[in-house]
């Protein structure tokens, strides 16, 4: 073989490698905690971590060291160079992608268990803390404590309407809320239960809602959080941490919680079945859908780390972290 041509085989080759990685998604996930240590070995770490799909195992840790990774979003007009880490001593922002991080809050903000930018503005950006919502709109020079109208301030999840900018959605001890005017009041949406852990908003019918909680199941509306309906057919357990929609097909739901396995829709949530097939843990906190492989679904999990499936749940297998303490999952394009 001529050096020519060997030459041409490698850059084809990096071609390949490179055209691949841009028609990948890319998965992240926090650690909240991980139990397993071996002397000499690559430990898993708290913080973030990433991959490409086709690294199928292998996961690029991206973010702080030692502290309590709760949430991470990606800001999804940026190229993915804006990263946001909720945690245990405040929040903090990564603007080139993770290789530099810094603390954006205070003193009084901390035990910070979600958040969510805005999509349409990078400088808009909510927290939902022990202590209620907090709001930047400056980048994250500044927040605003957005409390008037929450009853117990105990939050776990917000969540801005993907088509209504000034609409937000947060869950509480005490209910789930709704303000549209970007955090500066919240009413009480019509549901009826207490201890609500999350809300998931459908990405082709923003007037679907639903909702998972502490000990009453799952509860979805149709018409933007008036009225609300039990998720009852198939479903035999009461705490759920996590829903997610295929955004390539929104009829199809998933859920899971403490010792739920994982359920799967595909009505719109009217009936749900359990989709084990592969899972040696039953308590999730994160799930996440490719939005370019449907097929392909994550799991996090309660000192379990994270399980894979490439079939739409119909099986499962361990791909990583194992014995950590997975929150959240997001998946960008």
């Amino acid at each position: 073989m001529t050096q020519r041509r060997l030459l041409h085989m490698c850059v084809l080759v990096a071609w390949s490698a490179a055209h691949l990685l841009a028609q990948e998604s890319t998965v992240y996930f926090s650690v909240v905690a991980t139990k397993l240590f071996v002397v000499g070995a690559a430990n898993p770490r708290t913080g973030v971590h990433l991959q490409h799909p086709s690294a199928d195992t292998a996961w690029t840790h991206i973010g702080p060291n030692n502290i309590r990774a709760f949430g991470v979003a990606v800001h999804p007009g940026t190229g993915q160079q804006v990263i946001y880490i909720a945690a245990g001593n405040g929040l903090h922002k990564s603007s080139d992608g993770g290789k530099t991080w810094r603390i954006t809050t205070g003193w009084n903000i901390t035990e910070v268990l979600g958040v969510c930018p805005d999509p349409r503005d990078v400088k808009t950006v909510y927290l939902a803390c022990a202590y209620g919502i907090f709001r930047s709109t400056d980048g994250c020079s500044s927040w605003t404590e957005c409390n008037s109208g929450i009853g117990s301030t105990f939050t776990t999840c917000v969540l801005v309407d993907n088509t209504h900018p000034r609409t937000v959605y947060c869950t509480s001890e005490d209910g789930a809320y709704i303000s549209t005017n970007g955090g500066n009041s919240w009413s009480r949406m019509g549901l009826s239960v207490a201890g609500v852990r999350t809300i998931a908003q459908n990405p082709s019918d923003p007037g679907f809602l639903i909702v998972g909680t502490e000990s009453n199941g799952i509860y979805f509306s149709t018409n933007g959080g008036t009225w609300w309906s039990k998720c009852e057919a198939g479903i035999d357990h009461t705490t759920f941490y996590t829903i997610a929609f295929d955004p390539q097909n929104p009829s199809t739901i998933y859920a899971a919680g403490y010792v739920t396995g994982v359920y799967k829709s595909t009505d719109r949530g009217s009936s749900w079945r359990r989709m084990n097939n592969g899972l040696d843990v039953l308590s999730f906190h994160s799930l996440a859908v490719d939005p370019r492989n449907s097929a392909r679904v994550y799991a996090g999990a309660y000192w379990g780390g994270i399980f894979r499936s490439d079939d739409a749940a119909a099986t499962w297998r361990r791909t990583g972290v194992a014995d950590s303490q997975v929150w959240t999952i997001v998946i960008h394009p």
